[in-house]
């Protein structure tokens, strides 16, 4: 399915699920704004896909993508805070503390970061296992990455090209990488499982640097928040000139590509190919 389509789709199946919640307004209210506030649902568009290859359940596929939508949708929240990148704008609207105060901002990523777990609970038991394991594992991931990404900036670690990239691969990679491999798990299918996993992981990386580009050479109606708010923190761009940094992230774009290719991924290549180009420009 293309991602317009899907974005639309998902996004009235998500403003259910979210509305019909059994939570006080004032926690669904807050993080409902962020989670609504634009996105591309570029990773439950992923998981819809990949899942569809392997002939799982719709249902399931969306309950997926609203765990991995509702993770990230919590970790741009927290990033936003003043303690953190204190960034004002998210998606081209106020962030979450800006719009709620920090005190609802907090909770409402705390939310973001325990409700994907409940969703997870009413699969079968042997799936809620695998998947639960899986995204406790992305989460963790995810949490160390954002920490290494602030110990970076303020100089508590040296900033090589090493730990740069473990940033990269732990802060924006993991999540690419439940969400390449979720399915393959569903189905016990551990070959596909490895392969779609590097495939995340090679995803997550690119994708990481085309937003640092598009941070430091984009526009704020392009890209809908505060530029060049990455300026004190440590980047390939910090280290590699552009042209140079663009290069290795096509290759790791193009790399991704060869799994999914030899995972006989065809139509979903055509799909992410078109896919590139946003990114870069939004």
């Amino acid at each position: 399915m293309k991602i317009n389509d899907f974005k639309k789709f998902f996004d009235e199946k998500a403003n259910e699920f979210l509305n019909h919640l059994d939570l006080t307004d004032i926690l669904k209210e807050s993080f409902i704004y962020s989670f609504f506030s634009g996105g591309k649902r570029l990773r439950p568009w992923i998981i819809y896909n990949i899942g569809r290859y392997y002939n799982i359940d719709i249902e399931k596929l969306l309950k997926i993508g609203f765990a991995a939508e509702i993770m990230h949708t919590a970790s741009l929240i927290h990033d936003d805070l003043p303690a953190i990148d204190n960034s004002n704008f998210r998606r081209g609207n106020e962030s979450n503390h800006k719009k709620f105060g920090e005190w609802r901002a907090i909770l409402a990523g705390d939310l973001g970061f325990i409700l994907p777990f409940k969703i997870f609970s009413t699969f079968n038991k042997d799936e809620a296992y695998a998947l639960n394991n899986f995204f406790a594992n992305t989460t963790l991931k995810l949490i160390e990455g954002e920490t290494i990404d602030i110990a970076l900036e303020k100089k508590i670690i040296s900033p090589t090209k090493e730990k740069i990239e473990d940033m990269y691969i732990k802060k924006t990679s993991a999540l690419f990488e439940f969400s390449f491999a979720c399915s393959s798990l569903l189905i016990n299918n551990n070959r596909d499982f490895e392969e779609l996993k590097k495939a995340g992981k090679n995803f997550g990386i690119a994708f990481q640097i085309y937003d640092d580009i598009k941070d430091k050479y984009g526009n704020f109606n392009d890209i809908g928040k505060d530029l060049n708010n990455d300026e004190n923190k440590y980047t390939f761009l910090k280290i590699f000139p552009i042209e140079e940094a663009k290069y290795y992230a096509d290759i790791l774009f193009d790399e991704t590509l060869l799994i999914l290719s030899k995972l006989k991924f065809n139509d979903f290549i055509e799909e992410l190919k078109k896919i590139k180009v946003l990114i870069e420009r939004k």
